[in-house]
């Protein structure tokens, strides 16, 4: 029986890095002399198969904002804007377009292929060092593709930032679930990608809750200096700052205040990562094992719903992560017409 081939149609939707990178899979694969390698050919490629008749199905429904009139009623970017602005957290689903749903899902099932490459990868040459960094750099993508979205959605939903960047955020999701980014979508993902790759791969310290360490750690890890400098500026609000230090430190601003107030009563200017960990209760630091991109997510996640709780409670501290923050920074000097 002739082996499943690996190609690439001109409507794929798989990027050029994501071509590559399966490519690479794939000639291992074939190379493996592994008893099970066709299986597992034929595994991929239904897969594959899966993931165009998602698309052709996100692709059966109009643009968010092409069919514009039903009767009486009129949807447009102002309409769009109106109801996500008075969507939470609690109900944001009910009002999102089916596209954005179909989108979601062609997102999630990418990621999920992308673990099972991993997974046969494991299988077939664990020693392979080299092929497992380019494959979790394409399941990482896909985490941070779906951290995007939710980040514009952040930003959508909240009624107290200025309409023109409301707008903004939405005119870029509607790029997003249209399968068609915007330019500010593209110039800004590359920079959100840079960032969470940075703070990923550093070792954190809790101890003085400065923080200034982990930053020098997060530049010379590749992060993006935009990033670093806009919470380096001099004009920047208190819950800025602490958003940032959420971000730098991986502990709520609630837990680090306590442990300012800790130290402070002791006398002390700083701890052992190990005194603050059991100071602040939390447990040390293990190697991820719930799979590739999980902690990725797990870390932006936990800290946006910190966030939405604070907007919904009004209670003090960062209404949004530091990269919401930087988010509605880099909109309000974008041009309308580039997020569209």
């Amino acid at each position: 029986m002739v082996a499943p081939e690996l190609h690439f149609g001109t409507d794929t939707p798989f990027t050029e890095r994501e071509q590559s990178a399966l490519s690479d899979f794939w000639q291992v694969l074939e190379t493996s002399g592994h008893q099970d390698a066709e299986h597992f050919q034929k595994l991929c490629t239904k897969h594959i198969d899966r993931i165009h008749s998602i698309r052709d199905s996100l692709e059966s429904f109009p643009a968010v904002l092409e069919e514009k009139s039903l009767g009486r009623r009129e949807r447009s970017l102002f309409t769009l804007v109106e109801l996500i602005a008075n969507a939470t957290d609690a109900d944001y689903e009910m009002y999102l377009p089916t596209r954005s749903l179909l989108w979601r899902s062609i997102t999630m099932a990418r990621l999920n292929f992308w673990r099972l490459v991993r997974y046969l990868t494991e299988e077939v040459a664990p020693d392979n060092t080299e092929l497992f960094k380019i494959i979790e750099k394409r399941i990482h993508a896909c985490v941070y593709l779906k951290l995007a979205e939710e980040l514009l959605l952040s930003v959508s939903m909240d009624s107290t930032l200025p309409r023109s960047v409301r707008d903004k955020a939405v005119r870029s999701l509607t790029s997003l679930w249209d399968a068609n980014p915007s330019k500010a979508v593209r110039k800004f993902f590359p920079l959100l990608e840079a960032v969470w790759d940075a703070r990923r791969n550093i070792v954190v310290s809790v101890g003085t809750l400065l923080g200034i360490s982990e930053i020098m750690r997060l530049l010379q890890a590749g992060c993006a200096p935009e990033f670093v400098d806009h919470f380096c500026r001099e004009r920047m609000s208190k819950d800025e700052g602490l958003a940032f230090q959420e971000f730098l430190i991986g502990v709520s601003s609630e837990k680090l205040h306590d442990l300012e107030q800790l130290m402070a009563e002791s006398g002390m200017t700083s701890m052992t990562p190990e005194e603050a960990e059991e100071a602040l209760g939390l447990e040390p630091t293990q190697p991820e094992d719930s799979g590739v991109g999980v902690d990725s997510y797990h870390f932006h996640r936990e800290r946006h719903l910190q966030a939405a709780a604070r907007r919904l409670r009004h209670l003090p501290g960062p209404k949004h992560t530091a990269e919401e923050y930087m988010l509605v920074y880099f909109l309000e000097d974008f041009d309308s017409e580039d997020t569209v």
